[in-house]
């Protein structure tokens, strides 16, 4: 069987937000390669996307019953999971629940390869690993949620090596235990059905860290990068686009996407301590796209907020609108507001985390602090713009990396592969 007669099933329960824009444009760069791919999510807010379908139960009575009883537990679970008042968890922790099964949609029967983005409330692991018997599955990390017991960043904690015991973000929750159970869980189904599964990653950092845990460990990962449409994300003139957002075009723009406040790791707060709390040129002006309310605003320069934004030819304006693109986070897998500023030929700067290394060279196309602080984060914006811009090379790299072709091809391969296994 040729590659591109494989039939994918590519899941994600959103069709908004990070890890489900990744998914859907793998999909639509399956699509555009000749192979069969079909898009389904539990919650469907697009009518633009082609071959994308919205998961319906199926099943008698019985079905339908034990699937309310089943919503009825994890309803009473997430209940009974509460923290301290003062413990923010927007970002850090969520519980591995899902009721839904997935086996009995007829996607999941017409499908030769499934692959699994982020499902988390929709399709447990352990029943995607009890079925993966039947169909191989690849499974794409947006995050570490699938091989911990539900974080989404284990930070300096390596609990996901053994077994999550003693997790640091539950030890004053009225459930210590419960990410515990939950990677055993995952690891009893693991063990029991053996399933043909494989993972990737956009980052060899995030392929690096699942290879260390205890679910993944004997699992073969692949990094492969995620891809964007040229056509949409590629440098225009920085004056046009100023003109076209009304921006004054005398000012030294620092742009950043902030899309949660309250989470911690997406470093908003750092960046807007930085600004508050330094000298900086007259000129600079900082632009801001995202959720953010009027007392986040930064007051150390003057700040723009530009609202959310789901337009992505309007979000290519605004990169090439802006001099440096500033990604705070302290931890991230391989950001895609990162690799779309890249695409637009904007530099970046942030910190040297997770996968940032792997987009980000010094002196290249931006800068990277070693240590996260806000003098470093600083130092880094100020050497981003010492750059000489260059911005056509800049997004003729970040498009080789990025290729929607060079992508599904990678996962074709892969999943050829495991058809002949």
């Amino acid at each position: 069987m040729s590659n591109k007669n494989l039939k994918i099933l590519v899941l994600s329960a959103y069709d908004i937000g990070g890890a489900s824009i990744a998914a859907i444009r793998l999909h639509e760069a399956l699509l555009r390669s000749g192979a069969q791919s079909r898009l389904l999510t539990l919650h469907k807010t697009k009518s633009d996307i082609p071959e994308h379908y919205q998961f319906q139960p199926k099943g008698g009575i019985g079905e339908k019953i034990s699937l309310k009883l089943r919503q009825r537990q994890e309803h009473k679970l997430r209940n009974s999971l509460r923290f301290p008042p003062d413990q923010n968890m927007a970002g850090k922790y969520s519980l591995p629940v899902a009721s839904h099964e997935i086996h009995t949609s007829p996607h999941w029967k017409w499908a030769d390869v499934v692959n699994v983005h982020w499902v988390n409330e929709w399709i447990s692991t352990e029943s995607l690993l009890t079925h993966a018997d039947e169909k191989p599955v690849i499974w794409t990390l947006h995050d570490e949620h699938l091989f911990t017991g539900g974080c989404h960043y284990s930070e300096s904690c390596r609990g996901f090596e053994t077994d999550c015991s003693n997790c640091p973000l539950l030890a004053d929750s009225s459930l210590p235990e419960i990410a515990s159970h939950s990677l055993k869980a995952k690891l009893h189904a693991l063990q029991q059905f053996q399933p043909k599964m494989k993972f990737t990653a956009p980052s060899q950092w995030m392929v690096n860290k699942a290879s260390k845990s205890s679910l993944l460990s004997g699992i073969e990962g692949k990094r492969i990068f995620n891809s964007l449409d040229r056509q949409i994300f590629l440098p225009v003139p920085q004056e046009v686009c100023r003109e076209v957002l009304g921006l004054p075009k005398d000012k030294t723009i620092l742009l950043s996407v902030t899309q949660n406040m309250e989470d911690e790791r997406k470093g908003y707060k750092l960046l807007k301590e930085t600004l508050n709390g330094q000298q900086f040129p007259e000129d600079w002006m900082l632009c801001t796209v995202g959720k953010l309310d009027s007392q986040h605003l930064v007051s150390g320069i003057p700040h723009q907020h530009l609202g959310s934004i789901n337009d992505h030819r309007l979000m290519a304006i605004i990169y090439n609108s802006a001099n440096v693109f500033v990604h705070p986070a302290t931890e991230d897998n391989l950001p895609n507001v990162v690799a779309e500023a890249l695409m637009c030929g904007i530099p970046v700067a942030g910190f040297n985390i997770g996968g940032m290394p792997e987009m980000v060279s010094n002196g290249i196309n931006g800068t990277l602090a070693d240590e996260l602080s806000e003098v470093a984060l600083s130092e880094a914006i100020r050497q981003s713009l010492k750059l000489v811009p260059n911005a056509d090379s800049i997004s003729k790299a970040a498009a080789e990396c990025y290729s929607p072709q060079n992508q599904a091809e990678a996962y074709l391969e892969l999943a050829g592969s495991m058809i002949e296994i």
